[in-house]
């Protein structure tokens, strides 16, 4: 029948890949065998449908309309594709729009700083004030180059690497306090490696910030303030079907720079490509829908006869993607990995830490709430951290650190006076049970958590400020000096490393990536079933009413619709746009005048589904009816219906008025 040589050559197209610019031209006619099922009768009309036109009895110049229905039921669409396949049929566009999974960021980037923490030896974690680091040691490190002692890459290492163990302070505000410790480590029975360690709450062999804390840290800065990641949070990571088949390359250019933004990735090079092992060379995927079109015989009343597809449903296909049998991916690396270049900025210049005691104590991001929901304050001063731009590695390093230490505390009187009233030598971090053993009391604000205050014989070296902004001035020595030397390697605004990253696994398994495909394709049905079928509405003819079987509890029915708002027709001056509805008294009236009194057809019938078109059962032998088409002419039509209660094929006579 028609109704499926129409569909085939729909669907073919498509599958084709011919649809690349939403458009599928019917191929109906070479599909057909060169007859029609209309009795042998000569089409007139241009259609490719079975509708068919005659001269009628003879004598007669009215011609004869055969409306037909096919009962033969709309076969599903299957597609089976690779990752070529996969490209012509989406297409660049489509394919860039779908979103596939959302990777959260957390487990890629934990796995890409471990390996840049790792990349120049184990050494580090020993405790001994010599890291021995040996970038040679491995693939990345050796990328690092031959001068790599003093290469932006290893700085980063340095500061990764960094436990209080092999802390170096020298040209930071903790080197007085650091040198009158060692200086009297037998007085104070402590050495300042070891009360370091105990004044952060963590090892000697620690470093001073947790990887944990360095990907919240990266997340809530360098990924949050891209323009491409769309989260709040800056976790999420979307990756779209075209990212998926180019195995991850476009990566590097959306993540990349964009504006102000120096990017979190490098784009690709001749050196170095992006790339994912994510689909394997066996990739395929197989996904079945459900057609919701149905093809329809009418006529255009100032043409003749034709043929369309309608829907009743809000898409024009029904896909189950949760069942696996409609949606079958195969292919998938059980535990993906990617290469990638990952970037860091720093800025060019000193951020110096907010030490005006006692406005400082509110000095925190503008969008940091607190561990009781509260928001404690806002930036502070002129340059100080919170004030920079948030993609910089200045900021990464002391949100890490805020995120580490915002609820920190801890107290200790290294020497008291002969009294034991006051402290002359301590360190004090936070206050839980007010200011304890400082003299005089501390004005309002109150202390907060991770404020610290140091005192050397009576004198506040360094001055008070907070913990994480400390850390800061350490780390942003170190990252200019990694030798530990005392003399600047780097210049300012020169250590912005570029870390060749390869075999980075991305936190998810095939089957987590299926589980997540699968629902975020069924959410956007609409977006595949438009691109599977594109604009299908470019082969219908501009009907003004055609013959179907109704559907609901009356389905199988047969009756005259006339065409609704919803019935997508192209226009006649311009193929590739809809034509507008322009439809002054739609539907089916028994007088020429087509008022009101005399309109047999209705949109609600009871029993009927659809209450979007007018509808109109056709009684038994001849009838005759009056419609106006959208250009405003009016006219009549004759029916004939043969008996029988479920004709299949009507007759119709048009005369124009």
């Amino acid at each position: 029948m028609i109704c499926r040589r129409l569909v085939s050559a729909c669907l073919t197209l498509a599958l084709a890949g011919c649809n690349g610019d939403d458009t599928a031209t019917s191929q109906s006619g070479s599909e057909s065998d060169g007859s029609t099922s209309t009795g042998g009768t000569e089409s007139t009309t241009g259609s490719e449908s079975d509708t068919a036109t005659t001269t009628g009895a003879p004598g007669s110049a009215q011609p004869r309309y055969f409306l037909r229905i096919d009962d033969e039921p709309v076969p599903p669409v299957v597609l089976e594709m690779d990752k070529e396949k996969t490209l012509e049929v989406f297409g660049e566009a489509a394919a860039r729009d779908l979103v596939l999974i959302e990777v959260d960021s957390t487990a890629m980037l934990a796995n890409a700083l471990s390996a840049i923490q790792a990349s120049c030896g184990t050494t580090w974690k020993n405790n001994s004030p010599n890291p021995k680091h040996n970038c040679a040691l491995t693939e990345l490190g050796q990328s690092y180059g031959p001068e790599w002692k003093t290469s932006p890459e290893f700085s980063l290492v340095r500061m990764l690497t960094m436990t209080p163990a092999n802390a170096v302070v020298t040209g930071t505000s903790l080197a007085p306090l650091a040198a009158f410790i060692n200086d009297n480590k037998d007085l104070l029975a402590v050495t300042f490696p070891a009360l370091l360690a105990e004044s952060l709450g963590i090892f000697v062999t620690q470093p001073f910030i947790s990887i944990d804390n360095l990907v919240a840290g990266v997340q809530q800065t360098l990924l949050v303030s891209h323009p491409a990641v769309d989260d709040p949070e800056g976790k999420l990571l979307q990756i779209t079907l075209w990212d998926a088949v180019n195995d991850m390359a476009p990566l590097a250019e959306r993540l990349g720079p964009s504006g102000e933004h120096p990017g979190i990735l490098v784009p690709d090079d001749d050196t170095f490509k992006t790339k994912s092992d994510a689909l394997g060379p066996d990739f395929k995927m197989r996904v079945v829908a459900d057609s919701n079109l149905r093809w329809v015989d009418g006529i255009d009343l100032s043409v003749g006869g034709g043929d369309m597809f309608v829907s009743d449903q809000p898409s024009i296909l029904s896909f189950d993607f949760l069942d696996p049998e409609k949606l079958v991916i195969q292919g998938l690396t059980d535990k993906p990995t990617i290469d990638m270049r990952f970037r860091m900025v720093e800025l060019d210049g000193l951020v110096g830490a907010c030490v005006d005691d006692p406005a400082c104590r509110t000095n925190y991001p503008s969008d940091w709430v607190d561990s009781m929901g509260q928001m404690p304050g806002a930036p502070v001063g002129d340059g100080t951290i919170w004030t920079q731009k948030p993609w910089l590695m200045e900021q990464v390093v002391a949100r890490s650190a805020l995120l580490a230490f915002a609820d920190h505390y801890y107290e200790r009187c290294l020497l008291a006076n002969g009294n034991k009233t006051s402290c002359y030598t301590g360190i004090w971090i936070g206050t839980p049970d007010g200011d304890k053993n400082l003299p005089p009391p501390a004005p309002p604000p109150e202390i907060p958590m991770g404020w610290s205050r140091f005192k050397a014989l009576d004198e506040p070296v360094p001055p008070p400020q907070f913990l994480w902004e400390l850390l800061l001035e350490v780390a942003q020595v170190a990252i200019h000096d990694p030798t530990g030397d005392g003399v600047p390697d780097i210049a300012e605004g020169d250590a912005s490393p570029v870390f060749s990253l390869k075999g980075i696994w991305i936190g998810l398994t095939a089957a987590d990536m299926i589980a997540q495909i699968r629902p975020k394709m069924q959410e956007q049905s609409d977006k595949v079933a438009n691109v599977i079928l594109g604009k299908y509405w470019k082969n219908n003819k501009r009907l003004d009413f055609y013959y179907r079987r109704a559907s609901g509890d009356g389905a199988g029915a047969p009756y005259l619709y006339f065409v609704g708002e919803d019935d997508l027709r192209p226009a006649a001056d311009d193929p590739d746009a809809l034509a507008p509805y322009n439809y002054a008294k739609p539907g089916f009236f028994s007088c020429p005048e087509l008022s009101d009194a005399c309109k047999v057809s209705a949109k609600s019938i009871p029993g009927l589904d659809d209450g979007a078109r007018e509808k109109y059962r056709l009684p038994e032998g001849e009838s005759t009816l009056y419609m106006q088409d959208d250009e405003g002419a009016t006219y009549e039509v004759g029916f004939y219906v043969p008996a029988g209660g479920d004709p299949v094929e009507i007759v119709a006579t048009v005369t124009k008025l």
